[in-house]
């Protein structure tokens, strides 16, 4: 659900956020979600002040029932330790807001107080985990990323995280056998799991989307050239879209089994025009046959 634009970034908020305050507000945890959102007002101000010091530019900003997700015009290029930095951001905040928090605890132990203190602790913990879409997932592949290939990486990091979603469920499940209600393991869990499914399917929309901003500020200050790229057909869509060059503009030749041969050519239009629908299709499929 789109809010408003403001300054140029987009606030939306998901369709379950409004009905989880609702139900906290009836259940009487007034204050627990007020201290909730402060928490994640912070998180979210700090990677926003992050990327205004590194020049990169917020485009949207969503509200979820776990947290706030943040997307970035360059986001996709922003690796090694600046990328590190964006994403451990909004981590180093509420890890001051959790200090700061328990020294004010030392003077006054107000009920707002306590719940302000497990929300910064909550919000630190579970974004230390090592699992795409959440700040520790984007840590590890900024960092991994300068030493391995990214996509490679981000499959990784994207498996891990649904191995560490199932780990979550059944730890609930578990639990629940034994007679111990823990439903937040298993919401977390199926969160991660939900979030990998939606990263998976917009990775490639937002690569393509950070391309054609860089590409738009490269002309501005001169002619960019073609340059034609070769590629196996068996090569998934995914896997090309971050080897074209953000400074030139491309034709793809799409080479036979042996790569002895071109089987045909796929424009950089019929690639943008399928990368939402069909991100893992193969190239192959996109081609236009060449004319004997």
């Amino acid at each position: 659900m789109r809010l408003c634009t403001l300054h140029g970034t987009t606030l939306r908020i998901h369709p379950l956020f409004p009905m989880m305050l609702l139900l906290f507000i009836l259940g009487g945890q007034g204050q627990l979600i007020a201290a909730f959102l402060l928490a994640l007002l912070f998180h979210e101000a700090g990677h926003i002040y992050a990327a205004s010091r590194m020049g990169v530019d917020v485009t949207q900003i969503e509200l979820t029932p776990f947290g706030g997700v943040m997307q970035l015009e360059d986001g996709e290029g922003v690796i090694g330790r600046r990328g590190f930095l964006l994403s451990a951001a909004g981590i180093i905040v509420n890890l001051i807001s959790l200090l700061l928090t328990a020294f004010v605890l030392t003077v006054h132990a107000g009920t707002f107080t306590v719940y302000f203190l497990w929300a910064n602790l909550a919000m630190l913990l579970v974004n230390l985990l090592p699992a795409i879409p959440l700040d520790g997932g984007r840590m590890a592949l900024a960092l991994l990323s300068c030493r391995f290939p990214r996509t490679r990486v981000w499959k990784v990091m994207l498996i891990l995280g649904r191995v560490l979603a199932c780990l979550l469920i059944l730890l609930s499940l578990y639990q629940a056998f034994r007679g111990v209600y823990a439903p937040s393991y298993a919401i977390l869990g199926c969160y991660l799991l939900y979030s990998s499914f939606l990263e998976e399917k917009q990775s490639a929309a937002r690569y393509i989307a950070a391309l054609f901003s860089r590409r738009y500020r490269a002309d501005t200050g001169a002619a960019l050239p073609m340059q034609t790229v070769c590629v196996h057909g068996e090569t998934p869509l995914r896997v090309l879209l971050p080897q074209l060059n953000p400074r030139a503009y491309h034709t793809i030749a799409v080479l036979d089994d042996a790569a002895c041969g071109i089987l045909g050519m796929v424009s950089e239009k019929e690639l943008y025009a399928a990368v939402l629908d069909q991100p893992n299709i193969k190239i192959k499929n996109l081609l236009h046959p060449l004319k004997k």
